[in-house]
């Protein structure tokens, strides 16, 4: 019989998005605690190698190595499966002020978002959450775990800090820029800290929104 590390192995490779602990201790017949060692035997295995043990969006998951990113988008991703700075600058929003209305991602962009936040849904990185209690009663949105999938996120607590100046949300509602120019100065600096957020994600591997695995960019991104 197949080793229990060999057998997550498998079922690592199979899974179609990050598999959650106790999936895999149901699916290898072990205890979390005999996964978890072999989860922690498997990522320092795989130091030095293409490929990477990262534990994202509440599970875990065998990705290429950050490193490798360039090569494997090469191969993955043609030039139109890129975000657009209007949807990386939209989904910087929602991610940080989640949950947020269309029209106050518009006041914060400036610009009409209808298409960049349908485009958003349609690959399944924001999603609606409900309604604001509001006159009218506007719908919001947050991001999905797909949105954590692709960006190499445990959660949305593992974005970087707001920069100064950027918007906030404070007692439920959006506060905006305090000053106009410092809009766009804001705006680039949440673009970057969306682009080179940092962090470990698992043992003996570290992760970042700069360098997300294409593989999982190319399902996130794609239609």
């Amino acid at each position: 019989m197949a080793s229990l590390r060999n057998r997550i192995e498998a079922v690592l490779l199979a899974a179609d998005k990050p598999a959650a602990e106790a999936d895999i201790c149901n699916a290898v017949r072990a205890t979390p605690a005999e996964v978890r060692a072999a989860l922690r035997e498997i990522a320092a295995s795989l130091e030095g190698r293409g490929i990477v043990l990262r534990e994202v969006a509440g599970g875990w998951r065998l990705a290429t190595h950050p490193e490798c990113r360039e090569s494997v988008e090469r191969f993955l991703l043609p030039p139109k499966h890129h975000m657009s700075q209007a949807s990386l600058e939209t989904l910087s929003i929602v991610a940080y002020l989640q949950p947020v209305t269309r029209a106050e991602v518009e006041s914060l962009r400036g610009v009409n978002v209808d298409g960049v936040m349908q485009t958003l849904e349609d690959r399944a990185l924001i999603k609606e959450l409900g309604r604001k209690e509001t006159v009218g009663r506007p719908i919001i949105y947050g991001t999905t775990d797909r949105f954590l999938e692709a960006f190499g996120l445990r959660g949305i607590d593992e974005l970087p800090p707001l920069p100064e100046g950027a918007p906030r949300r404070v007692n439920g509602e959006v506060i905006p820029f305090p000053v106009a120019p410092a809009r766009e100065q804001a705006m680039d600096q949440i673009h970057e800290s969306v682009e080179g957020h940092e962090g470990d994600q698992v043992p003996h591997a570290q992760s970042t929104l700069e360098h997300s695995v294409a593989d999982e960019l190319a399902h996130a991104l794609e239609e």
